[in-house]
């Protein structure tokens, strides 16, 4: 449960756009360097989007891309390849299998486009530290492609010739091997919970002194990347999980029912020990915390809706809905 959360990270490159907490991170861990990619016409990429880019867009890019010999074989919303543990760990299994050497991020604001090829480390967390990236912009889409073109042409030798005519935007990678369950696990209750700590002090020191006063179960805070198949070993029945990116996107990779949609997502939160609703937009970014069963991989959601802006919030929703639900009270641990 590596994560930003009080601060943006520093990076060296310009603010063309909006990032989410996630993609801040993975930007920060990389170093610009003025060197294209030595494989980029030879070897195989996927393109990682931002949301607010059209199909026409995504087109425009692959067809030029197409020109130039860059095999983008996916796209990739950035949204659902961060979303959280799981999904990282699907994507980069998904990619590491079909022998994927290059990210490219595609990010744009009203001032312009941007792309940043990076090597793929073949890792949940998808590039190393100090990494190095090279980078165009420009605020012209269709002058920051040729430019692109330009570099690939005079500095490499294109072998990549057999491209798909389209961008391939509708690819699924299943992200969770369990079941979905819209209720709560009673393991929680009786048996001992994995909860991963974030990575960062401040919020760590935050998650503890939560716990301590309001989860008065038997949990224990390990660490963000630890083994699942090692604690079930050491003998934790459940682990704590969340998901973060848009509300819609949220309830789509959890399993909801989306054949009806609207703008906004009514949450539930607990206030003096009764559910009451919070609406929240539904392309608000927000947490939504649930309990994953080692032993089968089974995912217990809650009875309701209960994600929030703000990672506590979110996290006490659950929790509150949970004690709630299972009548759990300061006697139980």
């Amino acid at each position: 449960m590596k994560f930003l959360f009080a601060f943006l990270v520093m990076s060296p490159f310009l603010s063309i756009a909006q990032l989410s907490v996630e993609e801040s991170e993975l930007m920060a861990r990389m170093t610009p360097t003025s060197t294209i990619p030595a494989e980029l016409v030879s070897a195989r990429s996927v393109v990682v989007y931002q949301n607010t880019f059209t199909v026409k867009e995504l087109q425009e890019a692959h067809t030029f891309f197409q020109q130039t010999g860059i095999d983008a074989v996916a796209y990739f919303d950035v949204g659902r390849l961060l979303a959280g543990h799981e999904s990282r760990k699907a994507y980069s299994a998904n990619l590491l299998a079909r022998g994927i050497k290059y990210l490219i991020l595609f990010q744009k604001n009203e001032k312009g486009y941007r792309f940043i090829f990076c090597p793929f480390n073949g890792k949940p967390d998808f590039v190393e530290n100090n990494s190095l990236v090279w980078q165009q912009e420009n605020a012209s889409l269709n002058e920051l492609l040729k430019t692109v073109y330009r570099f690939a042409v005079s500095n490499l030798k294109k072998t990549n010739f057999l491209i798909n005519d389209l961008p391939e935007t509708n690819l699924t990678v299943n992200v969770f091997k369990g079941r979905i369950n819209q209720n709560f696990s009673l393991q929680v209750k009786t048996f001992k919970t994995a909860i991963p700590r974030f990575g960062n002090a401040v919020a760590d020191a935050e998650l503890e002194a939560y716990l301590k006063e309001n989860f008065p179960v038997k949990y224990e805070l390990v660490d963000p990347q630890a083994d699942e198949v090692a604690l079930s070993a050491k003998g934790f029945r459940t682990i704590l999980r969340y998901v973060h990116t848009r509300g819609l996107l949220a309830q789509e990779i959890l399993g909801f029912d989306m054949t009806q949609q609207a703008r906004s997502l009514p949450s539930a939160i607990v206030v003096n020990n009764e559910i009451q609703i919070k609406t929240i937009l539904a392309e608000q970014p927000v947490y939504k915390f649930f309990f994953k069963n080692l032993e089968y991989g089974d995912l217990f959601l809650g009875t309701k809706w209960d994600a929030d802006v703000t990672w506590q919030d979110a996290l006490r929703n659950h929790i509150e809905a949970l004690k709630l639900n299972q009548q759990i009270g300061p006697g139980n641990k």
